[in-house]
């Protein structure tokens, strides 16, 4: 059975397939057994998929996911053809085993869609990380991002800064954070939305910054429960799961208290970088 390994944010994925796969761009520089924890994910091809008298707990476009054991199972479904059924992921500890149909072997030719029917945030939150809706540069003064909902700027405040400053863009859409004994780590992603932007690297994160639109700019550090809420709504949370939203809150709560949550009501120009920049300037919390 061919072997794929990839490494995210410092931990190695390892790919079973029954036959090779097609390597897309977004994850050509996340190819290569890198990091120093490993999660193995085995696909196989089945003649028919296990029935469920249960209902489900979730649904969504892509999938339903159903109680098993003290654990759940994600069914993946074909939302043009009436959400048929075509393959079944259960997560157990350090292993995922994703089942499909023989004749849907199209829907896993290529890493991109292989990735599509593993529960990676799961994965990653196995090893304490965790998924933010932001775009990442690095700095001289660490890793910022930026955050907030669908167009609210982080693009263009990253392109900014990238133009005013000199920083580097590392990830445009759900860059990974990482906590360790040396603190806070954003790391680039496959997952970089119409940025494109698909760098395999940490930076030492400084700040996170909350996007607002405004006629001038203005910035404030968030008191500890508005940036949880504001970390929350733009972090990829199972809440099906109890214990894994417990342990996204547990994290959450500590970058709120060791990492400064700003809010920025920002200009769409370079008196936003300036704003900031001052701040970062003077040392601030």
């Amino acid at each position: 059975m061919p072997q794929t390994n990839f490494t995210l944010a410092g931990c190695t994925i390892s790919l079973d397939t029954p036959r090779p796969i097609q390597i897309t761009d977004n994850f050509r520089l996340f190819l290569g057994e890198t990091g120093t924890r490993c999660f193995d994910v085995t696909m196989q091809e089945v003649d028919r998929l296990p029935a469920f008298p249960t209902p489900p707990v979730f649904t969504n476009y892509a999938f339903s996911v159903f109680p098993e054991g003290d654990g759940f199972l994600r069914r993946y479904h074909d939302h043009k053809e009436d959400d048929r059924p075509y393959a079944v992921g259960r997560l157990k500890e350090d292993r995922e085993t994703v089942e499909y149909l023989a004749q849907d072997r199209l829907f896993f030719s290529e890493s991109q869609n292989c990735f599509s029917h593993i529960a990676l945030e799961e994965i990653l939150l196995h090893f304490d990380r965790l998924i933010l809706h932001a775009a990442l540069v690095e700095t001289q003064w660490g890793g910022l991002l930026f955050s907030g909902p669908p167009g609210i700027g982080k693009s263009t405040q990253a392109a900014l800064w990238e133009r005013e400053e000199g920083a580097v863009q590392l990830n445009g859409d759900r860059p990974i954070l990482s906590r360790d004994s040396g603190g806070w780590t954003a790391w680039g992603s496959p997952y970089a939305g119409s940025s494109r932007c698909f760098v395999n690297r940490g930076a030492p994160l400084r700040a996170v910054v909350m996007l607002e639109q405004g006629p001038v700019c203005r910035l404030t550090r968030l008191p500890l429960a508005v940036a949880f809420q504001r970390l929350y709504a733009q972090t990829t949370v199972n809440a099906w799961n109890p214990a894994y939203v417990s342990r996204v809150c547990t994290l959450l709560t500590q970058l709120a208290e060791e990492i400064p949550i700003y809010h920025l009501v920002c200009t769409p120009d370079r008196r936003a970088v300036a704003c900031l920049r001052d701040r970062l300037r003077q040392g601030g919390g």
